[in-house]
């Protein structure tokens, strides 16, 4: 019994060869990309956690006094700090995400086009052959039926039927 794999056309087997290679391609750089992106989620969540937990060390161990409202800016300066610096490690993920797709479409985009291509070709000669098999067998029905008499209902069928 063939497989399904031996039973497609060259043409069909290099189409879906060349899109099996362009979504496996794919798919690396977005595990890549997630990869990075969960990277970054943990750092910044990891720094985070041990800024808030300084923090409110640091407000449960001191009393409350003029110094302590004096850090409140600074801490704030440098939360915003972080914020932005995990924005522009974000954007940085984005932006490497985008560059590396557009890589793989260069690099795939081509042969899969070639390969549809190649393989619509394939497609319409098989159809014009089949249409041209048909066709033959079709006229050769034909020919065949008017090579027999044909029968007396048949041809008296000008005066319709008497019965």
């Amino acid at each position: 019994m063939n497989s399904f794999v031996e039973t497609l056309s060259p043409a069909a087997r290099n189409h879906a060869e060349a899109r099996i290679d362009y979504y496996a391609d794919l798919n690396q750089a977005v595990l890549r990309s997630l990869r990075q992106l969960t990277e970054v989620n943990v750092q910044f969540s990891r720094d985070w956690l041990s800024e808030s937990t300084a923090a409110l060390q640091r407000a449960v161990q001191t009393t409350p006094s003029a110094s302590g409202a004096q850090a409140a800016p600074q801490q704030a300066g440098a939360l915003l700090q972080k914020l932005q610096s995990y924005h522009q490690q974000l954007a940085q993920v984005a932006t490497d995400f985008q560059a590396e797709i557009n890589n793989v479409a260069q690099q795939h985009v081509p042969q899969t086009t070639r390969t549809a291509t190649e393989l619509a070709d394939a497609g319409r000669q098989a159809a014009s052959k089949h249409m041209s098999d048909e066709a033959s067998k079709f006229a050769n029905i034909a020919s065949q039926n008017q090579a027999f008499p044909q029968a007396a209902s048949v041809q008296s069928a000008d005066e319709g039927n008497k019965n």
